[in-house]
Formats: structure tokens, sequence, C-alpha cells
């Protein structure tokens, strides 16, 4: 059974007790409602919230959102932060105002949310100077939030509630379900939802109900509720004469669409788009009979059997469960499926023949609930197949605490499932070590010799501070990494580097000392602590790569020779930078040892597979389709050697096969 928490009096954010309850009472003159109001000076923007008397879960509520139309949208989380609660979003169109039901299930665009279904009301409205949206809503006062916990607002009491502005357009206005980019600033106050109550609440709803304006043809006529999508999707069968050819990719995919954005490919280089329309699609994996598994964050697990020419005939969800985001790997033997939400990881004991899943099991617990880097990438030990590798990120760009391994974050650690206590390891007091101080390693993978390597999201908004002087570096620098860490079966406790020891990219940045490409450097650095201590305390990176190019996801060929990653791209860097697919060359040196061919002190160790045409144009975090670029996510090769590649671009999710055209079919 579900737990059901309630959200209300005593607030706590971020180790702080908020008391100061910032709303008050105020009744509209057209509608007569009386909502409990906040106003914020700084974004410009009200908010409003009328509760019926009988505040029971679940119950209805009308909310009222008044923004200056330069805030191209607004946004309101009925749980006080972006993630894991239902967000009602705002923004004009024509002389209305469109209300838009989202959820997010990580630092992403908001994901259309069927939990909530929004009914306009009088009072909506926009001009040249302000837009209004007034709505009832039924579904934002209770939700399912992360794992089995249901949340629900305690209508009696205060609670905590959040906003936010962007200043991009809105792509397509007319559109509940458009895309927008990344907020301009955000907020948070103690709203007074007793004081939101009346008995009048009924016939306000009565009296005031609109129907869609006609303007907002592709809002349903009464509700702004998103449409729901099939849980099992087949299209065509491709023909059963194709032939197989080892490496081969398809001219094209029946049923996948065109390629949302358009790309530039390397000398050589095919991409086929396999699949889309998917929901923020990330990490990806093949089963023992060659069917493919996308997570697709916020949703499940998607289940796509393959045809012998690499496209997908037929889709369906194998696990409908809106926890997981990223993490999915499988036992060498196939018969076990693991997957992570931000605090848990799961197994079910899996079927490639029937593409089935059995009762589900929780391996491991108790990682960070919240922070910046809310994925958990898995990997299980092909040599050594009780092994679970699990890549934790930090919880903020410079998480200090993170220094320490005991905190389990900024880490990677590998836990013995044939040992596994019963309802699961907790991840920070359990398993070893396979390194900390990693910022957000999130593409992990191994080489030839079945050791660990992995690929790190470093820091944005740099300055280096010298004797009081601030400079800001963070353009180009620090670097993203590379990382060597080895031998899984035995623990590994060097440490990094995070949060105190970062690699130059752009030597010229620094004016203070010489630096080459490669050398650590600290933020500050003092008498106690300097760019030299680095040298004798932490672990250097094999290979730099481009500063905001955000690698999420690394996969080596069947020879050892390239290693494939993806970089997601920048949101801190102006022109942005990332948004492709690079490889790096790999060779085995005498010793048997796996090595990146360009030393630690190049930045040109990798080359372009996949790019978009005008990178400039790509927004990293206001992933929207206007931001007109596809953006790289989850890699996996299948039996044939095809590269498969995820984009999570918004709600058109695309998956994409690669191969050298000399094998197009």
């Amino acid at each position: 059974m579900r737990s059901i928490q309630l959200i209300s009096s005593a607030v706590a954010f971020a180790g702080h007790v908020y008391a100061q309850v910032d709303s008050k009472v105020s009744c509209d003159s057209v509608t007569k409602i009386c909502f409990s109001t906040y106003t914020n000076t700084e974004s410009g923007m009200s908010f409003g919230i009328a509760l019926p008397s009988n505040v029971t879960d679940p119950y209805d509520a009308i909310i009222s959102i008044t923004a200056p139309v330069k805030n191209t949208w607004a946004g309101f989380a009925w749980g006080g932060t972006m993630v894991w609660n239902p967000l009602t979003i705002a923004w004009p169109n024509g002389k209305t105002s469109i209300p838009s039901s989202r959820f997010a299930f990580g630092i992403s665009l908001p994901l259309q949310y069927d939990g909530a279904e929004y009914t306009l009301m009088k009072g909506t409205t926009a001009n040249s100077t302000h837009y209004t949206m007034v709505a009832r809503c039924r579904g934002c006062t209770g939700w399912q939030s992360n794992e089995d916990t249901r949340f629900a607002l305690n209508g009696t009491g205060t609670t905590q509630f959040a906003w936010a502005f962007g200043t991009g357009a809105v792509e397509q206005p007319s559109s509940n379900t458009s895309a927008f980019n990344v907020h301009e600033a955000f907020g948070k106050w103690i709203h007074d939802l007793n004081a939101a109550r009346s008995s009048s609440f009924n016939s306000w709803v009565a009296n005031n109900l609109l129907e869609a304006p006609a303007a907002t043809s592709s809002v349903p006529k009464s509700t702004t509720r998103p449409t729901t999508i099939p849980s099992t999707i087949v299209t065509s069968v491709k023909p059963s004469n194709t032939p197989t050819v080892k490496a081969s990719i398809p001219a094209s995919c029946s049923g996948a669409g065109s390629a949302a954005f358009s790309s530039v490919l390397a000398s050589g280089w095919k991409a086929t788009k396999v699949l889309g329309g998917l929901t923020s699609p990330r990490s990806i994996v093949f089963d023992s009979a060659g069917n493919m598994l996308v997570v697709q964050s916020g949703k499940g697990i998607s289940y796509h059997a393959m045809s012998a020419d690499g496209c997908s005939s037929s889709t369906k969800m194998l696990i409908s469960l809106n926890s997981l985001n990223h993490g999915i790997a499988f036992s060498p033997d196939g018969k076990t499926l693991y997957a992570s939400s931000m605090t848990q990881a799961y197994s079910w004991p899996y079927d490639a023949t029937a593409g089935s899943v059995g009762t589900r099991t929780t391996v491991i617990t108790g990682m960070y609930n919240g922070g910046a880097h809310l994925t958990r990438t898995l990997l299980v030990a092909p040599h050594k197949p009780n092994l679970l590798v699990v890549s934790h990120g930090s919880n903020d760009n410079f998480d200090t605490a993170a220094g320490n391994p005991k905190t389990g974050r900024a880490i990677i650690k590998v836990f013995d499932l044939s040992a596994m206590p019963s309802g699961g390891y907790n991840y920070v007091s359990g398993g070893w070590n396979a390194g900390y101080g990693q910022r957000n390693e999130v593409g992990i993978t191994f080489d030839g010799n079945n050791m660990l390597w992995g690929v790190e999201n470093s820091g944005d908004n740099f300055k280096r501070t010298v004797s009081g002087n601030a400079k800001d570096i963070h353009q180009n620098n620090p670097s993203e990494k590379l990382h060597y860490m080895g031998d899984v079966t035995k623990p590994n406790d060097n440490w990094y580097g995070y949060p105190t020891c970062f690699t130059v990219w752009q030597p010229s940045d620094f004016t203070d000392k010489t630096f080459k490409v490669g050398d650590w450097f600290v933020v500050t650095p003092n008498s106690t602590f300097g760019d030299d201590t680095c040298n004798t305390k932490a672990v250097a990176p094999a290979l730099t790569f481009m500063p905001h190019s955000a690698p999420i996801d690394s996969k080596f060929d069947e020879t050892y020779s390239n290693l494939y990653v993806t970089f997601h791209g920048s949101w801190n860097r102006q022109p942005t930078t990332g948004f492709k697919l690079v490889v790096v060359p790999f060779t085995k040196g005498s010793d048997g040892a796996y090595k990146p061919v360009a030393p630690l002190s190049s930045n040109s160790g990798y080359t372009d597979v996949m790019t978009n045409p005008d990178v400039t144009r790509c927004s990293g975090n206001g992933p929207s389709m206007s931001s007109g670029c596809f953006r790289p996510a989850g890699l996996s090769f299948d039996k044939s050697g095809r590269l498969y590649m995820t984009s999570d671009t918004s709600s058109n999710g695309e998956v994409w096969v690669l191969g050298k055209s000399l094998f197009l079919l």
C-alpha cells in the first residue's frame, strides 16, 4: 500500500524552517472569487488559490496566475520545487491565456502531465501588458511523488509554493503541450491554504466556468489535459526478406517519421531514425534476444522488438514506473533487469522471449533525494555478474561535503548482489568504492580487460580568485573528463579531485600562472591547498573534453579501439557547445592496458561523428523544440555492431542507429 504524506505547516527547505506566511486574502471583482493570494515584486507576478471548505484528499482547487507579458511563461509548483510535483504553467495566446499541465522528473523541460485536468474560468484574459489565467484544477492537490509515496496538500495549514518565469518565446502559444525554454528566475514562499477555503467554492466554479476559446484550437474544448498516449504502439513490421549483414544499417525505418532536427555526419557515416515520439529517452540496452529496451524518463521502460535490418517492428511499455529516469542494465545472462530512480535501484526477473518481467525487488535504497544531479547510472560487471556498479553525482555545482566519500555523493560504488541484505543495500553505508570525487560520472563502461572507465560532467560558473582578485574563467574552464577507475572487484578509494581540484582546458584564461591543458587547478589557491597539492592527492584524468559539453554516456566498440561518447550539451556557456556524438580513439599498450591515443595535454583527443549544423542555436537547459537541436543521451551496440543512440529533446524523443555508410542496406 502506498504511504500518504501531507505537505503542511512546518515547512523545511535546505535545513531551514520558514515561518513567515506571505499570502493574503483578496477577492476578484469580476468572478467574485476570494483567493488566498501571493504577489512577488521581483517577477511582477501574482498567484491565487481558492479551495472548497472540505479539503479531504482528493479535492479540487482554483488557481489564478497573473504575469506581465515580458514573462513569456509563468510557472507555479504545487509541491514547492521543480521536480516531483504537479506544475501549472501559463502563457498568453492572443487575447486569452493557456494553462499547461506539467510534471518534471528531472532537471529538464517538464513533461505533459495527465494526472491533472484544468478547466478555464472567467477572468482568463491577456492584453498588451499582462495576462491572467484562471482555472479549476482536478489533480493538483494530490499526486504520486518519487517511488510509491502519495503527497497531498493539507488545505487547513500552510505550505511552501514556488514560482518561476521565462523570457524566451513559447514555441506554439496556442498549444498547451508546447515546448518552452528554461526559467529566467524562480522563488519560493509560504502560503496560507486555510485562508483559501470557502463554502462558496462550488458556486464560484459553477458561475465562472468557460468553454475553451476558439483561438486555442489545439486545446481540448473544456480541458487542457494532454492526450494520453497508448501504452502499446505497434508499427508496421519490416519485410522478412531483409538480408542480415553484420554492421549494416537501414536506409529508413517504416513508421519512425522524419528527423526532428537536421544533423551533420562525419565522412563515411550514416544515421537512420529508428523511433520517434518517445518521452525523454535516456539509456538503452539490448536483451539476449536482440530486443531493445529504452528508459523513458518519468514514464518507465519501453520494449522494442527489432527486425534483422535494425529497425523496430513493434513497441510496448514493459514497465510503467514514473520514478525511473536513466539507469538500466542487464545481468550477463540476460535473465535479470536492473533500473534506477533518483533514490533506489530495482531488479526484475526478465524473459527475453516473452518480453516480460516478474516481481520487482529493491536492491539499493538511500540515494540522495534531490539536488542538481538526479540520475543513477547502473552497470553490471561482465566478468562478475554478482557485482552491480552504481554512479551517483553531487547534489550541487559545488557539493563541499562530497569531498568525504562517506556522504555517498560524487562517487561510484560497487555492490555484491550475491550477499545482498534483506530489503537491499543502503547506498551510503553499503558496498565499496570504485573511486570518489567524480562530480557527475554519468557515462560508465568497461574496456576489453573488464576495467571501468567513466566520463564526468565538471563544474559551471567558475571564477579563479587569487589574492582577492576574481577572474571569470567559466566559458572555457574547467574541462570535462575521462577517468580510469580500473578493477571493480577491489575497493578503489582513490580521490578524483572533486570538489576541490579541476582540470584546465584553455590555459590562456589564467593570468596568474602558466598552465597547460590537463593541469590541475583550484578555484581559490591558498597556503594550505594550492594547484600543486592536487598532484599529490588526486588521480588525474586520462583525457579532457571541451567544458560544458556534458558527456553522459560512453560505450566501447567490439574492438575496444574506439570509445563513443554522447555530449548532452551546455547551458552555462555562450555560445553553446556539445549536442553531438564523438569518438575517442583508444590503443592497447605493450602492458595490455587500454588508454586513449591522445595524451592528457591534448584538447583534440576526440573527433565528431554526429553533430548539429549550428550548435549556437541549441539550448541546454531549455530542451524545447525551439532549440532546433537533437540532444544525444544513451548509447548501446546491438549484436551486429550497430550503434544506437537516443536523443531526449522534449517529448519528441528519438532513437537513431549509426554506422559506416559502406554497410547501408
